[in-house]
């Protein structure tokens, strides 16, 4: 599958899992779109954000810290994804759920910030990284070490993937790592 091949380095460990073995090429053009559950899909609240996200230039791989996050279960999926977002805004106090995309143990993928499926016109900086600046953050529904421990399941490998491949731009390499916020950090972290 090319989405894959674009995509993964060997061995590639973003937090406590490991991301699918494969060659690695530079993305010469996006990959599909995957099948993707809009914020209306979940029932989002309205976000307040208005900073744009300047050039897109990394894919920043997170895990939720909720154990209750982790399922299989599409609508389940939902409900984890409006308790992600009233989290972020009401304790947080952030503007939207931090995070463009979040992708379950069966490999659903939900939009997560307003406008993460539109255009690069209508992406918002996220609230996912120390940084926050040409990067889009990309996250599992889990809790993957210890103390609970969840599978990283092959549907969410695969899930994570496909959305990274689609989202990010042409020519985008997911090897090496460049200077970002005054550290060096990889393009796929």
């Amino acid at each position: 599958m090319k989405t894959k091949t674009c995509l993964m380095a060997a061995g590639f460990f973003a937090g406590a899992f490991l991301l699918p073995t494969a060659e690695v090429v530079a993305q010469s053009t996006p990959g599909p779109q995957p099948s993707i559950c809009n914020r209306s899909c979940w029932s989002a609240r309205a976000g307040s954000c208005s900073t744009a996200l300047g050039s897109l230039n990394r894919a920043i791989v997170h895990h939720t810290a909720g154990p209750s996050d982790y399922t299989t279960n599409y609508e389940t999926g939902k409900a984890r994804m409006r308790a992600n977002q009233n989290y972020h805004m009401d304790s947080n106090g952030w503007c939207d759920i931090g995070y463009h995309f979040l992708v379950n143990a069966a490999g659903h993928i939900y939009e997560g910030r307003a406008g993460s499926i539109g255009s690069s016109g209508s992406w918002k900086r996220g609230a996912h990284d120390g940084c926050n600046a040409n990067s889009m953050g990309f996250t599992a529904l889990g809790y993957f070490h210890s103390p609970y421990n969840h599978s990283f399941t092959s549907a969410l490998q695969n899930g994570l993937a496909a959305v990274i491949a689609w989202r990010m731009p042409s020519g985008w390499v997911p090897t090496g790592s460049t200077t970002y916020c005054g550290n060096s950090v990889g393009r796929l972290d």
